[in-house]
């Protein structure tokens, strides 16, 4: 019951703040028997709520503070393990070592974040040891062990409604050579495990170059199937040059500064820009109206996400801890209140609202861009088009 507690309130985590998870290579993922994932940790501790959607199975390897108090357990689990500035004895450590080799042993997932906190920088944080030493203690003890990693890509990690991408790496090979000694075993899985997250992550030179690679990419996926991952991976080496030329060309037109942008992005209507007014007055009634019966966990959210977030990779965090606990105390009030009225078909109505604005927010954000910029600042479509197609025959089609 402990685990479908904690599935079921990861689902509705993911369900409700992201518009969708996509998962790359999914054929990659074992089918059972012991294994242990290693994945990039970007946006707080949500990364392990889309994480166990992949993983349904898996265990993670938390963080103490992570667990302290019922409101937090209500959230998290797992094998608890000290931060180093936490650390009281080398003993606790030990036992979460014991813990996740014996999850191991008894044929269990477990997911480990090796840079041990989260960053939506340019690059990965330091990779700590304490999954190689967990990969390489099982191994000692011939558990026949999958070492899997997972990357994950957020179109923007802090908007509500945005998309996710998971890429589940190849597996690595747990084979080392003979004669290596204990040092050198761990550093030799170390390098396997820094490699193989690599391939699965998307590393920039520097924040700026990590912005323009963000907004090229998503620029990649508008009308295509391509995906944000392989778009980020093919501008690692930096933005080819005629782009960011096109990019400040664009840039430079007189009404460039006051166009709406999604995700970074202006938009413009492709094709007759009534149909896209006739979307937006369909779908955009429909988020009003849900956000507006919905409007004390969406304020409590941004409230507690504007006092309580210290960095931009833990504003989605906050957003759910608070806003989803409201929005089920909430809605269990409506719907109480609702029936007691004899009024059971609003119940019904309520719902299916607040789950058609959920699904219609993201397309009505896009469309409101669209339409405006077409009709404020029509003289920029042809450039911004130009410049989408020139985005598309440059990068590869990944």
């Amino acid at each position: 019951m402990k685990q479908l507690w904690y599935r079921g309130c990861h689902w509705l985590c993911v369900r409700i703040y992201f518009q969708r998870v996509t998962v790359l290579h999914p054929e990659r993922l074992p089918k059972g028997g012991p294994a242990l994932y290693v994945g990039l940790h970007r946006n707080g501790a949500v990364d392990g709520f889309v994480y166990h959607q992949v993983v349904p199975r898996g265990i993670f390897l938390v963080s103490t503070q992570l667990l302290q108090g019922f409101f937090a357990r209500l959230f998290f689990c797992g094998i608890a393990v000290a931060r180093k500035q936490d650390e009281k004895d080398q003993s606790q450590k030990d036992d979460a070592l014991r813990q996740c080799t014996q999850r191991l042993a008894d044929g269990g997932e477990l997911i480990v974040f090796p840079e041990g906190t989260s960053s939506l920088g340019p690059r990965h944080l330091p990779f700590k040891s304490g999954a190689v030493r967990i990969a390489l203690d099982a191994l000692a003890r011939g558990i026949p062990l999958r070492l899997v990693p997972l990357g994950i890509h957020y179109e923007r990690a802090w908007a509500f409604r945005s998309k996710v991408e998971v890429v589940v790496g190849e597996t690595l090979s747990t084979d080392l050579p003979a004669g290596l000694s204990e040092l050198g075993r761990l550093k030799e899985m170390k390098r396997r495990m820094t490699t193989a997250l690599e391939s699965v992550g998307a590393n920039f030179a520097s924040a700026e170059a990590q912005r323009n690679a963000e907004r090229f990419a998503y620029t990649a996926t508008l009308g295509t199937p391509r995906t944000c991952f392989g778009s980020l991976k093919s501008l690692e080496a930096g933005v080819p040059e005629p782009l960011l030329a096109r990019l400040r060309e664009l840039e430079a037109q007189p009404d460039s500064r006051r166009v709406l942008r999604h995700q970074g992005v202006p938009l413009f209507p492709i094709g007759p820009w009534l149909l896209y007014a006739l979307l937006l007055l369909g779908l955009g009634p429909i988020v009003l109206a849900g956000a507006m019966v919905n409007f004390p966990p969406l304020l409590a959210g941004w409230l507690a996400a504007r006092k309580f977030a210290d960095g931009p990779n833990v504003v989605a965090l906050w957003r759910i801890l608070i806003g989803l606990p409201v929005l089920v105390i909430w809605a269990g009030f409506l719907m109480i209140v609702l029936l007691v009225c004899g009024a059971w078909w609003w119940v019904l109505g309520y719902a299916l609202l607040t789950l058609a604005a959920l699904e219609s927010l993201y397309r009505a954000k896009k469309l409101t861009v669209a339409v405006w910029n077409g009709l404020v600042h029509r003289p920029l479509a042809r450039e911004a088009h130009e410049f989408h197609q020139a985005v598309l025959q440059t990068l590869p089609a990944a």
